[in-house]
């Protein structure tokens, strides 16, 4: 059977316009034709064709979520992180994927898991065990020897290039998609001999090196051959000249950092750090449209509202960060979105909005979220835009989020591989 969604407007995420009157006709899996009013040929060609008429809804590319830890959880007031086991972390993780999908990310770029569950998860999916977004895996991240991130779950610990080469061909070995380092966090812990032993080999097999970097770290990490960069807080002008030159990647995180400050501007956290009730409630029911509505907002903000308090991340370092955003930004650096906090699709569109008000214009963030995050994972030829020829995972939302990037939360349809999602 074919699948037709007609009477739509496509924002297809190539760098042109939004197109009103359109209809796409999925063949399978795949996108086999965008034009106008195309199908009322197909239905008299074919006779097992399904036709949905969108009444006018918008047409995108499923949305990604580049740094994503389905494992995580935080704030983790339990301690459960320390006393779960893998099958109890695996089953968790897979729940939040799933839902990912629920709410429009088709695709996860999976920056760092505990025990490969992130490999067995993607297995799963493309077995057709369960239905969930596309994964690109990383496996575990590779550090060193009681520098940045040694106390995580999902870190090995590396000393010298010897060890560095033996870690990363152990994650190729698991069936990993990229390789994951930790370079910094202000200062450099892995030393440049180290990262270029990481991706000499990962490039070897035609595989991605992202960094966790900021500070010095990051131009070491950049003249060493990494691919992209995760979250480059402090970066200066020479930093982000070299990823331009080099063409790397930058996976900016806003929402980690960010989002503390946004909550701060809005009132909904006082003066002690606290979460301001009264402002919570006149905010969700100024963003709501029915009870249903008022209750996912207002325990998605007291969420939200947790894990700032958690983080405590100072104000001049979001600040710091936001300027080396809008630096890499006006330089024309491949900016992509990942959010590096769970839920996975709640902090993905959360990104998304993170971008628009640290200065992307809609489109500039929708195409950070679809194809240059396609790019990123080396499937732009696949995926990320809506063409022709292109795999079928769409969202279909009610209306424009060129006008309003919140939009993305008025969704109606999800289609994954040419199949509807039930989202509801």
């Amino acid at each position: 059977m074919k699948t037709v969604l007609t009477n739509c407007t496509v924002i297809a995420c190539t760098g042109e316009l939004a197109k009103k009157d359109m209809t796409i006709v999925i063949d399978g899996n795949r996108i086999a034709e965008v034009s106008h009013s195309v199908h009322q040929q197909v239905i008299r060609k074919e006779g097992e064709v399904r036709v949905i008429d969108l009444d006018g809804s918008y047409v995108l590319p499923g949305l990604w979520n580049v740094h994503a830890h389905p494992f995580d959880l935080f704030p983790d007031f339990a301690n459960r992180l320390m006393s779960e086991s893998p099958i109890e972390c695996a089953i968790r993780a897979g729940r939040n994927l799933i839902d990912a999908l629920k709410v429009g990310v088709t695709a996860v770029r999976v920056a760092g898991e505990r025990d490969f569950i992130d490999v067995a998860w993607k297995q799963a999916f493309q077995d057709g065990i369960f239905i969930g977004p596309r994964m690109f895996v990383c496996g575990q991240v590779i550090v060193c020897t009681g520098g940045h991130g040694w106390e995580w779950d999902n870190a090995v610990e590396i000393d010298g290039p010897y060890e560095m080469r033996k870690a990363v061909r152990e994650q190729l070995k698991h069936g990993v998609d990229q390789i994951k380092i930790a370079v910094s966090d202000g200062t450099s812990d892995l030393l440049a001999d180290e990262i270029e032993s990481a991706t000499q080999v990962a490039h070897q097999k035609g595989k991605s090196v992202c960094a966790h970097a900021t500070g010095l770290g990051l131009k070491t990490a950049i003249k060493a051959g990494v691919d992209c960069i995760e979250h480059g807080c402090l970066m200066d002008d020479e930093a982000v000249q070299l990823m331009k030159d080099n063409n790397v990647f930058y996976d900016p995180t806003l929402v980690i950092i960010q989002d503390a400050e946004y909550l701060k501007e809005l009132g909904l956290i006082g003066s002690s750090g606290c979460i301001n009730p009264e402002a919570c409630e006149e905010f969700a029911t100024q963003h709501s449209a029915c009870k249903e509505d008022f209750t996912r907002m207002y325990r998605t903000l007291k969420g939200r509202i947790l894990i700032a308090q958690e983080r405590r991340i100072p104000s001049d370092l979001a600040s710091m960060h936001l300027e080396s955003f809008r630096k890499a930004l006006d330089a024309g650096v491949r900016i992509t979105c990942g959010a590096d906090v769970s839920p996975i699709g709640d902090y993905a569109l959360l990104e998304i909005e993170h971008m628009v008000r640290a200065g992307m214009n809609e489109m500039q963030a929708l195409i950070a979220a679809t194809r240059t995050s396609a790019e990123l994972c080396g499937v732009s030829d696949q995926l990320g835009t809506v063409e022709a020829g292109k795999l079928a995972d769409l969202i279909v939302v009610r209306k424009n989020p060129l006008e309003a990037i919140g939009s993305l939360r008025k969704l109606k349809l999800v289609l994954r591989d040419g199949k509807l999602i039930e989202i509801e």
